[in-house]
């Protein structure tokens, strides 16, 4: 285990003499994190974006008193985003007498999906961050809630945004992996009588795309919703617009990539939109957050930050509303976050089935061939 404390000057500077006095913490309150570090490539930018947006909320909460007049820190345990090594690691919160008071991390679903049994039956609080798979969590789970929104969620902002947009003929487009099988199922069951669907088709072969859009466009829908790769997705829209298509493109999270953009050309995409996912740099609310992190860890956060950054807070606001590390009250507190808790969203509530009740995706249109903030799904909260 690696155990990080957060400096209390980190996020706003070191301050004067008299301030750290008037800050001065007395024991330490712990929270594990699960995350890939040791990995290298992608992974371990993310696991590494991820420590450090956990490592920026302690430091804030540091900086304000700490958790019950205590200096929060974090033990990070490398999980390697692997089944069997992540088994072990969650393992390591079971000896450590009881010292964690709560746990945040879960990058990948596999992983996940050891971890939440394990710490589940402990009773400590585990706030996964970004695996999202639709069964990580149900309304038997004990103590585990997800941090990010699920398949299902997308699917059914899909719908929403469909509806918003008062789509009357859908056509739905998938590529051959299980994931965007899985979303176009999921959002076709979600549709009610309206939008009529229209065509379902699979995309296997890019250099078809002229014939695939001239066979989507005979449905004549005024909605087509891409769920698979970004690099196709933007291909996808580019052969729309040529067929001579003019209603809404609208593609899943995957395709907020420069993949997609560059797959369209200057104008292939100019228009289209994506279903995202709330982060740093496509959230207008959270863009001083996002100027706070690049100063303090020099480079822009990733989505993993944003989402560790908000479990870490949700933790502590959970201590702080039980007055308590006991974890049947911090769960207590969970269920009846303050009203005005937010993330850079609107209010953060958890469903009785432990994800999240308002997800967290937003709307981003292409303009001049960059993605651009379009709006928040959410009632609550921007728009």
């Amino acid at each position: 285990m690696l155990t990080l404390l957060a400096a209390a000057g980190l996020a706003a500077g070191c301050g004067s003499k008299k301030d750290q006095d008037k800050t001065a913490l007395k024991g330490t309150v712990t929270f594990g994190v699960l995350a890939p570090v040791e990995r290298t490539g992608e992974l371990g930018t993310r696991a590494k974006d991820l420590t450090d947006g956990a490592e920026l909320a302690v430091a804030e909460i540091n900086e304000r008193g700490g958790v019950l007049g205590k200096k929060l820190t974090l033990d990070v345990v490398d999980d390697a985003c692997s089944a069997p090594v992540a088994y072990e690691a969650a393992k390591s919160f079971l000896s450590d007498g009881g010292g964690t008071a709560g746990v945040i991390g879960g990058m990948c679903d596999e992983a996940a999906e050891r971890e939440v049994p394990v710490i589940d039956s402990t009773g400590i609080p585990f706030l996964v961050t970004s695996a999202n798979s639709d069964d990580l969590v149900n309304q038997d789970t004990a103590s585990t809630y997800l941090m990010n929104g699920t398949v299902y969620q997308q699917a059914l902002s899909a719908v929403f945004w469909m509806n918003y947009r008062r789509a009357a003929r859908l056509a739905v487009l998938q590529d051959s992996s299980p994931e965007s099988k899985e979303l176009a199922r999921q959002a076709i069951g979600l549709v009610d009588q309206t939008p009529k669907v229209v065509g379902l088709q699979t995309v296997d072969d890019e250099g078809n795309l002229a014939t695939i859009a001239k066979a989507t466009l005979v449905g004549k829908p005024d909605f087509v919703y891409w769920t698979g790769a970004a690099k196709t997705g933007g291909a996808l829209a580019k052969a729309l617009k040529q067929a001579g298509y003019k209603g809404t493109f609208t593609a899943s999270a995957g395709s907020e990539s420069p993949d997609f953009l560059a797959a369209a050309g200057p104008d292939g995409a100019e228009g289209a939109f994506v279903t995202a996912t709330a982060s740093g740099s496509n959230t207008p609310t959270a863009a001083h957050w996002a100027e706070r992190f690049k100063q303090v860890y020099k480079r822009a956060p990733g989505f993993d930050a944003l989402q560790a950054y908000d479990a870490v807070r949700t933790l502590a606001h959970a201590i702080d509303k039980a007055h308590s590390t006991d974890g049947k009250k911090m769960l207590a507190g969970l269920t009846t976050l303050d009203a005005n808790f937010t993330d850079f969203l609107g209010v953060v509530r958890f469903a009785r089935d432990h994800t999240q009740l308002y997800d967290n995706r937003v709307i981003l249109q292409v303009k001049d061939g960059k993605f651009a903030w379009n709006r928040s799904l959410r009632t609550d909260a921007l728009q």
